[in-house]
């Protein structure tokens, strides 16, 4: 009874959500089944004969998340996620009312879930996962989470739900250590120890040091290793074997979240061969907003990504900026993104010297500029309404990339779709 009254309920939420024309709504019903339907997402999810997967960590979630999804499409599987990324209890709750049959009936093989580090854990109380993917732990929303070893608690809490097995990452060693003893294996991905400068960890975002962490990781067994990479092309070692793909997910982050991707297929699916995964995983395209690139009608191009804490958007500056190519930052500090933007000073932006920015935005566009003047980066306007920021950024004939945090760049994404034909 309780399958077939929570997703008429959540179902019945939705569509007057979307009569209302009530946007950021998507967590909506979830909450209205949460609250008058207790025990709704454990019923459902527990029809899935292969069960659930969990993706969690700092970074990375949503492209991880959508690289696991698709192979396993690839391979056959009929699969259950969150994909746009509303990824709280309430909205995995949502997804399931949505893609359930009126019946109760959840018409898949397996659920792939992105969950927030802090909601992984309470999502463990309601069902056990199959295999859960500890991507990271890094700063990030200080006024909720406080500090690093906090969230990484988190993760290490939600890994140890697994019932099969534990994917994370052997360069994270807040990580990768606190494993080790799992009743369940563990599986590890990682980079090259001669990567491992362009993947820095939280005490490394300002002044890498990386001989320590080498030495600590290069002797433990990796499942896929990313040996080597360049612009969009990437080689793998995968159960032993080698084997370079071209990527249309950019960004040196991407790199390695696929060879995450990479791993738990391969533990998910172990008849299927290393060399078909590689070559299926160059067929993934960007996930929603991030390193999205969007065709204007004036000819010239818009990349938009997500940057919400100091390893982010590092990471975002080392992969996205080019030369000639003109540079949007948005900045809110609405809940979603973090009310507290000290993170910004964290932030490494000696790539950007020598350079200007068109425009800053959002409701911290002042406080971004102010950043960049202690930097000598200029900034030619700035701009609070985001609107009126896009559409002058917009205008400009070179091609363009916007840094952006979260609501800033949902806000941001809609926009970019009314003034483009189509999104690459």
């Amino acid at each position: 009874m309780r399958k077939v009254v929570g997703t008429l309920l959540g179902k019945s939420v939705a569509e007057a959500v979307k009569l209302r024309g009530k946007s950021g709504g998507q967590a909506i019903p979830g909450l209205v089944v949460e609250t008058l339907v207790p025990g709704y997402l454990g019923v459902m999810l527990s029809q899935l004969p292969d069960g659930v997967v969990i993706v969690t960590g700092t970074n990375g979630k949503t492209t991880t998340t959508k690289m696991v999804v698709e192979l396993l499409q690839a391979n056959g599987k009929r699969v259950l996620t969150n994909p746009t990324g509303s990824n709280l209890t309430r909205g995995i709750i949502s997804t399931v009312s949505r893609q359930a049959k009126h019946g109760g009936k959840l018409p898949f093989d397996i659920a792939v879930f992105e969950l927030d580090e802090a909601y992984a854990r309470q999502f463990t109380d309601v069902i056990k996962p199959r295999y859960v993917v500890g991507l990271n732990a890094s700063r990030d929303q200080l006024d909720r989470f406080g500090e690093v070893d906090k969230i990484a608690e988190l993760i290490i809490d939600t890994m140890l739900c697994a019932t099969e097995g534990i994917i994370t990452n052997v360069d994270d060693v807040r990580l990768s250590k606190a494993v080790k003893a799992s009743p369940v294996p563990v599986d590890y991905f990682g980079v090259a120890p001669d990567l491992i400068k362009y993947f820095p960890c939280d005490e490394e975002l300002v002044a890498v040091d990386t001989r320590s962490r080498k030495k600590r990781t290069e002797d433990m067994p990796v499942a896929v290793r990313l040996i080597s990479f360049g612009e969009d092309k990437a080689v793998y070692e995968i159960k032993g074997k080698k084997a370079e793909t071209k990527l249309q997910v950019t960004g040196q982050h991407n790199f390695q979240n696929a060879a995450a991707a990479l791993a738990i297929v391969s533990a998910l699916l172990p008849e299927v061969r290393s060399l078909q995964l590689i070559e299926q995983i160059s067929e993934v395209t960007p996930a929603f907003g991030r390193g999205q690139v969007f065709t204007l009608r004036n000819g010239s191009t818009v990349q938009l990504n997500l940057v919400k804490n100091p390893a982010s958007f590092r990471q975002g500056l080392a992969s996205y900026v080019r030369p000639n190519v003109a540079i949007m930052i948005a900045i809110n500090d609405r809940l979603a993104d973090s009310r507290d933007m000290s993170w910004l000073w964290d932030v490494d932006f000696s790539s950007l010297q020598g350079r200007t920015i068109e425009v800053t935005s959002g409701s911290r566009a002042v406080d971004m500029a102010l950043r960049l003047h202690y930097e000598d980066i200029p900034t030619t306007t700035i701009e609070l309404e985001m609107d009126d920021a896009v559409r002058q950024f917009c205008s400009l004939s070179n091609d363009k990339v916007i840094f952006a945090s979260y609501t800033a760049m949902l806000h941001l994404h809609g926009q970019l779709e009314r003034r483009s034909g189509k999104s690459l």
